[in-house]
């Protein structure tokens, strides 16, 4: 990857790329829907399943809340859908490169 960033064209094209996901995807007016889709369309399968890893609750939470479970090693934290999107896309569209105009 790094050997094709050094090309100036493939790197343009890229940092577009990642550009247009940081402002259009990561928004979590957009995301938001999608994945509240996919969370219904798999509610019931991931309910029956008797071997999953954190509770229905945690599942159902888990797109728009921050939570904590207990765990193999104690307390942990579980970053929801939502955090992690909204964290990823300021960090990309505070990115050096990608708030230079024209790339």
């Amino acid at each position: 990857m790094g050997r094709l960033l050094k090309v100036p064209s493939v790197r343009q094209r890229h940092i577009a790329r990642v550009r247009e996901m940081a402002t259009t995807w990561l928004d979590w007016k957009r995301l938001g829907p999608l994945t509240g889709q996919f969370q219904s369309l798999i509610a019931d399968e991931v309910k029956a399943d008797t071997r999953k890893l954190s509770s229905n609750d945690a599942f159902l939470k888990g797109l728009n809340e921050d939570t904590g479970q207990e765990g193999f090693r104690g307390r942990e934290s579980m970053m929801s859908i939502k955090s992690f999107a909204e964290q990823r896309r300021a960090h990309l569209l505070h990115h050096p490169d990608l708030r230079k105009p024209g790339e």
